[in-house]
């Protein structure tokens, strides 16, 4: 694998990398900033008549700084082309001032690294060379840093490969699973791209002033940046149906969309009431989540379990014919983590079958925590019934793969067939 913007691998595979590079020439410098601006610590863009700022806190006290340049800084007169001598961070800081105005920044101890830079918006024709050779990060798409997704891109790209290069390896997955790399994240860097490019025309535009009606609105460019947060968090990012995203019962949980990330919610563990966040029980750790929203636990329903229990003990369904020894280990296929709805201090979480307690941590509850202010409410947020069994599957990436109710486990088992071997293999 390999992901770097000059990749020979890419060059020497006849990869081109299509798009276009932009008019737009940006500075960037990393300094301690000393500043009376209130907001240096806090992600902020500023768009004034002087230009445009960005503004991104990074560790310990230090602070970069996006600048729009103007062709007469950087561009050489008699050549036209990107000059990085006619420019010094010295230079870039005193850009940085005149957009800040009246807040001041006072030079600085040092500066820790500077550059410019003109936006090029590209992405990779293909992102592999027949599944055994996979290119990722800048190697296939470049684009400005405004959205904050250089990086960020570039981990998602090879958290999306690993986990499916881990069940290829291990024998679990044919080679098909690999061609779902490109397929996601090709058609994300696309749509990263293209609002990157509206973005960039935003954030490099004069903004609207009673002598300029056709500029940028105040309006227009928050509603740029708050798009952007999708794309930072990853919790905008939506993949395409395929093989592993099957919407087929997508009614069963109408807003816990399948194919993007399971959003932030929390949960009380049964046993204790302590507040968890869903993200932080669902780890990259190469296994399928199961999670089971079973409602409420009435006698009917605690039936209802047990008759769901033997199912899933059969030897033809999906989790002993794909499943893996041993429960809880990387060695495993399935994680199980149940989620009831109901009081803490009336549910009895033992009453669930052990099938869908492995362990006494993995059971949750829709309620509140003991001070009332966390948790609650996840049911209806995601608009699966109470009063029916769900399960909820939970790629090893964290995207939701599939959803079906309890009375179609038939699914379920098509739905890893499609791109798993049974274990006997």
């Amino acid at each position: 694998m390999f992901a770097g913007a000059h990749s020979w691998m890419r060059k020497t595979l006849g990869i081109t990398m299509d798009g276009e590079q932009t008019d737009y020439i940006w500075g960037v410098v990393d300094i301690v900033a000393d500043t009376d601006f209130p907001d240096v610590r806090n992600r902020s863009a500023i768009h004034s008549t002087s230009g445009s700022c960005m503004i991104i806190p990074r560790e310990g006290d230090k602070v970069r700084f996006y600048i729009q340049l103007s062709d007469s800084d950087v561009l050489d007169p008699i050549t036209g082309r990107l000059d990085k001598n006619k420019m010094s961070p010295e230079k870039l800081l005193e850009v940085a001032r005149k957009i800040l105005h009246p807040y001041k920044v006072h030079e600085p101890k040092m500066y820790d690294w500077w550059t410019i830079y003109i936006i090029g918006q590209r992405v990779a024709s293909r992102f592999s060379e027949h599944e055994r050779i996979f290119i990722a990060g800048d190697a296939c798409h470049t684009h400005s840093p405004k959205a904050g997704q250089g990086m960020n891109a570039s981990m998602n790209d090879t958290h999306n490969l690993a986990w499916k290069l881990a069940q290829v390896i291990r024998g679990r997955a044919g080679i098909s699973l690999l061609k779902t790399y490109e397929l996601e994240r090709r058609k994300y860097a696309q749509d990263l791209i293209e609002f990157d490019r509206k973005f960039s025309t935003l954030f490099s535009g004069k903004p609207r002033t009673e002598g300029n009606d056709d500029g940028v609105s105040h309006e227009q460019f928050l509603s740029a940046f708050q798009t952007g947060g999708g794309f930072t968090s990853g919790i905008g990012v939506h993949y395409a149906p395929s093989t592993i995203t099957n919407g087929i019962h997508q009614q069963c949980a109408p807003h816990l969309i399948i194919g993007e990330r399971v959003p932030p919610q929390i949960f009380v563990r049964a046993a204790d009431a302590r507040p968890y966040d869903i993200q932080d029980l669902l780890p990259s750790d190469t296994r399928f989540k199961l999670l089971f929203f079973v409602g409420y636990l009435t006698e009917e329903r605690v039936r209802e379990l047990d008759t769901l229990s033997n199912r899933l003990r059969g030897p033809s369904c999906f989790l002993q014919k794909y499943g893996y020894p041993t429960e809880g280990t990387a060695q495993s296929m399935f994680s199980i983590i149940t989620v009831m709805s109901g009081d803490k201090e009336d549910v009895e979480f033992i009453r669930v079958p052990a099938m869908l307690r492995p362990h006494w941590s993995n059971v949750l509850l829709d309620d509140t925590d003991t001070t009332g202010s966390l948790g609650g409410g996840a049911y209806k947020r995601f608009g699966i019934d109470p009063g029916a069994v769900t399960l909820v599957i939970i790629r090893p990436d964290g995207y939701v793969g599939m959803i079906a109710p309890a009375n179609a486990l038939e699914d379920v088992d098509s739905y890893f067939a499609a791109f798993t071997f049974p274990r006997t293999q």
